[in-house]
């Protein structure tokens, strides 16, 4: 039916559809990490009902983004020559019937069975999350997209906080294998209202033909596509160093207890509520949608900070400088998947966005073991801070030989 209304009406009713559908993303987002971190609050729990190691019952938390990482570029590749709206309800589906099948599997004291449907419930994680970008930056026009993309994955850092907190009072009320499927259903019951929210806005960016293998091949030979991925392994990898290592670190420091340095290195993360969209902001509104400074702030204020902690003598002085280095390393997490987005075609997008994650998500997983060996090796602590540092230098040598992406009309 047409629409009748008068001009700044219509624009008031989109800009208002807008901000819906970027605090539906962020719920989205926001349940998918409380779903993906909950076993990390219950371990005893879990340990003492499946008879399992810690080691095993702590790889349940990573389950899923080991199976997002297998089928995450094919699954960009997939969603590009879709209608990504479409997928958002058919991707929680995925999600909650994994976390019913973690319920059934837990239930029953399977743990292979639960390994399995956290593999399957990853598939779904990793859909959302790409989905969830897609739309921040399709919905809103160019000089807010970056704000809008840090926005809305700020959402997964809130998750992991709203995880470790709920999961533990939710095992208390319906019982540890029950807590796996209320995160599900609410990231089920938040999809749909961004389903419904996508549906009532105008798409300022969206793929005008299906990604070919020529775009393909276009894609993965583009030199500015692969240096935003070593920006997005060396970011994530310098944010897992931190957050992965230094509760042990400060517990045989400082002597402080494991319970207190862990809630000490829970500030790290939960600063990326403000971080992320901070730096989005900043480099949409402040810096004219240039990319390269907020990159180069990161790198360089987290390279500074990680030098300056190995010498601190107090856990308290230790701690401020936690929270500022994960402060300025999370200024970046946002911008990374709108800088590739502006390399490519926009349908290339999708896929763009699933070469960055996959890349993020590996460096995030080899670069606390090879910390784990350097400390190892060495018995002592000082080569972990000497890595961090090596990895914040080559982020800010890997900036430097960048180019901006903001102010790219077409692609590279």
């Amino acid at each position: 039916m047409l629409d009748t209304r008068p001009t700044d009406a219509r624009d008031a009713a989109g800009s208002e559809w807008r901000l819906v559908t970027l605090a539906a993303g962020w719920l989205v987002l926001l349940f998918v990490g409380a779903y993906l971190i909950a076993p990390a609050s219950i371990l005893t729990l879990v340990m003492a009902d499946l008879r399992v190691t810690e080691a095993t019952a702590a790889a349940l938390v990573s389950t899923p983004q080991v199976a997002a990482t297998i089928v995450g570029v094919p699954v960009g590749v997939y969603l590009d020559r879709v209608e990504p709206r479409a997928a958002v309800p058919a991707a929680a589906a995925v999600l909650l019937a994994g976390s019913v099948g973690d319920w059934f599997a837990a239930s029953a004291g399977s743990v292979s069975l639960l390994i399995a449907s956290r593999l399957f419930a990853g598939v779904g994680m990793f859909v959302l999350w790409v989905v969830s970008i897609d739309v921040a930056s399709s919905t809103f026009p160019p000089d807010r997209r970056a704000t809008a993309t840090s926005v809305i994955v700020s959402g997964y850092p809130a998750g992991y906080a709203l995880g470790q907190l709920g999961a533990p009072r939710l095992a208390a009320a319906v019982g540890w294998p029950g807590v796996f499927p209320v995160f599900g259903a609410a990231v089920l019951a938040t999809s749909l209202v961004l389903y419904a929210a996508v549906g009532r806005v105008s798409r300022v960016e969206t793929s005008t033909a299906p990604m070919t293998l020529a775009d393909l091949g276009r894609l993965l030979g583009d030199r500015n596509v692969w240096m935003v991925v070593a920006v997005t392994v060396l970011g994530y990898s310098l944010y897992m160093v931190f957050n992965s290592w230094m509760p042990t670190y400060i517990t045989r420091r400082f002597g402080v207890s494991l319970a207190e340095s862990g809630a000490f290195v829970a500030l790290f993360p939960a600063v990326g509520v403000l971080a992320r969209p901070a730096g989005g902001w900043l480099s949409d509104t402040v810096l004219g949608r240039r990319r390269r400074p907020v990159f180069a702030a990161s790198f360089v204020g987290a390279t500074v900070l990680a030098a300056a902690m190995s010498y601190s003598t107090t856990v308290a002085v230790l701690v401020a400088g936690l929270v500022l280095a994960g402060v300025f390393i999370q200024l970046q997490i946002g911008i990374m998947y709108q800088s590739i987005r502006e390399f490519v075609d926009p349908g290339a997008a999708g896929t763009a966005v699933s070469i960055a994650s996959v890349a993020g998500w590996l460096g995030s997983f080899v670069a606390p073991v090879v910390a784990g060996e350097l400390v190892a090796t060495a018995g002592s602590f000082r080569p972990l801070f000497a890595f961090a540092v090596a990895l914040g230098a080559a982020g800010a040598l890997t900036v430097w030989q960048m180019v901006e992406s903001g102010g790219a009309i077409a692609p590279a």
